[in-house]
């Protein structure tokens, strides 16, 4: 696989490498400030180099100020290659292990906010997930060329079990001779929206249909197909380990057709844009009245990641060039050249961001593992270079002006690669 690559490339580049001590204290910031609410705190993910070494899970009563010491503190993770969920008052750190079973560890911000661990248990490695009400739904999708079926889990995250499971044929699902992947999953109302692209296999993610978009409807928590909507105005639906989908707060769904997938030939269809497009409230159609062309408002662009900001507004990671991977390589090993913008999908409105590191100097961004309040803003964490040294700082990225203000900075000894918020469990 072609991330695993990535690692073992990574590792003989980096000079160095960091490990500390999972009885290590977590970190505090220095000014606190009473910025967050007093019952819940912000869980910081990070790693010593950027393209190698195990994450490590810091905490912060704050993102706008301060100095976050990662210097021998935080609690390490049993691996670079993690992903992470939240869901009520639960931190849930998943393992890639390829195609290997890899851990699940839970954690909690308890009345100390400290964070604690709940325990680990181990499951299928799952390529594609997201909440669904209290529980977390999880694919482990079939990208083997030899595996016919994905495998779905229900998760729930207060008893730490899986509470259902089932199969889905992914050749019958794409329906194209392509093997359906997931790349993402919402709740839309009391269905689940599931967006797909239709491959090859994970060993080389080529499409016959690179103009394309699936989104796979299901009904909850049963898990049976309801129908697949398909639109032909823009491409492949997010990326691997990348959403592309988001509910707003009057319950429409907006899609990202990002175009980040190459077709049979390793060639990227321009033939369609990069574009967002809109499913209403209570539908299981496109909206064929809504398409907003990102190609054209950013002049070329593509769209890497994205977060929802609320009241209409997207943050927008966006690159010159599109890679089918879209995971933290792109910034570090590729083609470089990473912006921000703002897109407002009720006016149609796009603006750069101004106020970041200069793009040239920009070496990973927290992606999509930004956080936002849903209240037009949002926060992203930039690793970048200054001078001869490297540094993440954690910038607020204001959606109607598009202005972003750095806030909270490390001590210069990790690179920050995820931002949430954990309420306490009181």
């Amino acid at each position: 696989m072609k991330k695993s690559i990535f690692l073992v490339y990574a590792a003989g580049i980096i000079l160095c490498s960091y490990a500390c001590s999972k009885s290590d204290p977590t970190p505090t910031v220095e000014p606190p400030t009473e910025e967050t609410p007093k019952d819940s705190m912000y869980v910081l993910t990070g790693r010593k180099s950027v393209l190698a070494g195990a994450d490590i899970l810091f905490t912060s009563s704050s993102l706008d100020s301060g100095v976050l010491i990662t210097e021998k503190t935080g609690v390490e993770q049993d691996g670079a290659t993690r992903n992470y969920v939240v869901n009520g008052n639960y931190f849930m750190s998943l393992l890639f292990a390829q195609s290997s079973p890899g851990p699940i560890t839970t954690y909690q911000i308890n009345t100390s906010k400290k964070l604690e661990s709940l325990g680990t248990f181990q499951t299928e490695t799952m390529t594609a997930y997201g909440n669904v009400g209290n529980e977390v739904l999880l694919f482990k999708n079939a990208w083997q060329p030899e595996e016919e079926y994905t495998q779905w889990y229900r998760l729930d995250p207060k008893s730490r079990q899986i509470v259902g499971s089932g199969e889905i044929n992914a050749h019958r699902l794409a329906g194209n001779g392509g093997k359906a992947f997931f790349t993402d999953v919402k709740k839309v109302g009391d269905k689940v929206f599931a967006p797909f692209w239709s491959i090859e296999s994970g060993k080389t993610f080529k499409q016959a249909y690179p103009d394309s978009t699936w989104i796979a409807v299901y009904s909850y928590p049963d898990m049976k197909l309801e129908k697949v909507i398909r639109d032909g105005r823009t491409g492949s639906i997010g990326a691997y380990f990348t959403g592309g989908m988001d509910v707003d707060e009057n319950g429409d769904a907006y899609v990202f057709g990002t175009k980040l997938g190459y077709d049979n030939a390793n060639k990227y269809s321009t033939a369609t844009p990069v574009a967002v497009m809109k499913i209403k409230k209570g539908s299981t159609e496109y909206d064929k009245s809504y398409f907003l062309n990102l190609s054209t408002a950013s002049g070329g662009q593509y769209v890497y990641k994205k977060t929802y900001m609320g009241k209409g507004y997207f943050l927008l990671t966006m690159v010159p060039q599109p890679y089918v991977y879209a995971t933290i390589f792109y910034g570090a090993l590729m083609y470089g050249g990473i912006k921000f913008a703002v897109v407002n999908v009720y006016d149609n409105s796009f603006k750069w961001v101004t106020g970041t590191p200069d793009n040239k100097a920009i070496q990973s961004t927290t992606g999509q593992e930004n956080y936002s309040d849903l209240n037009g803003s949002a926060y992203v964490g930039i690793y970048y270079t200054e001078g001869s040294a490297a540094k993440s700082t954690v910038y607020k990225i204001d959606g109607a002006t598009g202005v972003a203000t750095a806030g909270l900075t490390t001590d210069g000894k990790a690179a920050i690669t995820g931002v949430y918020k954990v309420p306490v469990n009181n």
